[in-house]
């Protein structure tokens, strides 16, 4: 089992859902404990960048206030499991950390389980909160 370690940097898959708020205050939590920086990366393919950096930017104040060292990233997309994978493993993150769900269902059982995509292929730790 891979091991977290100081100074890791951790992949927040973020979609403006319950449950990706939830991926990420558990991860600023775990970046405060382990040093880590926090990459929060939306993955869009209908909307545009300005209307997706503005979805990240609702979440800059807890960013700030937690003290961790963060970015914001904005990429378009229609395969959101395999980006974020590609991101993961291309990039030497340490902890990919995403909700379980964000997508109405419909569009999920059409597409499949982007957390599940993301569990299967990755090379580093995978957490996934409701």
């Amino acid at each position: 089992m891979a091991k977290m370690k100081e100074g890791m940097k951790i992949l927040v898959a973020y979609d403006g859902s319950s449950h990706a708020d939830n991926a990420l205050k558990e991860t600023v939590d775990i970046a405060k404990k382990f040093n880590a920086s926090i990459d929060v990366v939306h993955c869009r393919w209908e909307e545009s960048e300005e209307e997706s950096m503005s979805l990240l930017k609702t979440k800059e104040a807890l960013l700030k206030e937690s003290g961790v060292k963060y970015k914001l990233r904005s990429e378009i997309t229609q395969n959101v499991g395999a980006r974020v994978l590609k991101i993961a493993n291309g990039e030497g993150f340490g902890l990919i950390a995403m909700g379980t769900r964000g997508m109405g269902l419909a569009k999920a059982m059409i597409l499949g389980s982007v957390s599940s995509k993301v569990t299967e292929g990755a090379s580093c730790p995978v957490l996934v909160t409701k």
